[in-house]
């Protein structure tokens, strides 16, 4: 990239616009964007680095940077991938609307920077392409997504993907099964179940009861008689026989996880899956 550009964009001010990586991947060809793109990203944002962790030195400091260098370059690597998509979507907005869209851009980066594991950082791009398809989104619905996309690990995702696609997918043979994504991670079926545990705390996933709740109440209902002939027998001075056998209800009814409604949409927003 000319010199003189990177120093203009590098001047433009506190961060990086949704406009300036846009126009820089406009201008040149295609690899050259990808490579423009990046470096425009790391040396706008590196150049902020030391302001984005204040009091912090030393080893942790250069840590938090080569996190941040990191995590940027992907971001912006991701973001390159999508950089038509992007275009197309703000064609037909209001200047309003961009302004909001950039706005959102800005917080979709402060995640980025923050950001543990790598490998989520294209969920992340995922979402802002989407962010601009809307007409109108709130601050508090990108939040919100985000936030709980920030406290999954790329282990719960990989559990939320089969989730839903053993639910919505129908393609026998794309469709991975729970021991692959056991063996894949490194996990036991007790880690795999602790996985859907939180998943279902956060909210991604509820529980369905299979419908036998007749069935139930009628063992309920024939082991409570048994009871109740066992106490009479047994305490009936009069008996002499032997006291019958109490059996251990079976109950038909159990308890299955499945995708919330919460869950589905933010499959669809952030890990690029349609219902077929």
């Amino acid at each position: 990239m000319n010199e003189d550009k990177r120093k203009n964009l590098k001047e433009t001010g506190k961060g990086l616009t949704l406009e300036t990586v846009l126009s820089v991947g406009s201008d040149t060809a295609a690899e050259v964007a990808k490579n423009s793109i990046t470096s425009v990203v790391g040396d706008i944002l590196v150049d902020t680095a030391g302001s984005l962790i204040p009091g912090v030195s030393g080893a942790v400091q250069n840590y938090k940077r080569n996190r941040f260098e990191r995590n940027m370059t992907t971001f912006a690597e991701y973001l390159y991938t999508k950089i038509e998509d992007i275009r197309v979507n703000l064609e037909h907005k209001s200047d309003e609307q961009k302004e909001k869209i950039d706005q959102l851009f800005h917080y979709v980066m402060d995640y980025v920077i923050d950001e543990q594991q790598e490998d989520k950082i294209e969920y992340m791009v995922n979402g802002f392409v989407n962010i601009t398809e809307h007409e109108q989104v709130s601050d508090d619905f990108i939040l919100t997504y985000y936030d709980v996309l920030k406290e999954l690990r790329i282990v719960d995702i990989s559990v939320l993907r089969l989730m839903y696609s053993s639910r919505f997918m129908f393609d026998q043979e794309a469709r991975e099964t729970f021991q692959d994504v056991m063996e894949r991670r490194g996990i036991s079926y007790e880690q795999y179940e602790s996985v859907r545990r939180n998943l279902l705390r956060i909210g991604l996933l509820t529980t369905k009861t299979d419908l036998n709740i007749t069935d139930d109440l009628d063992e309920i209902a024939k082991r409570f008689k048994e009871l109740y002939t066992y106490l009479d027998k047994l305490t009936n001075p009069r008996n002499k026989g032997s006291l019958p056998k109490l059996k251990e209800p079976k109950m038909k009814s159990k308890e299955n996880f499945e995708m919330s409604k919460f869950g589905r949409d933010f499959v669809e927003f952030f890990l690029g899956l349609d219902k077929e």
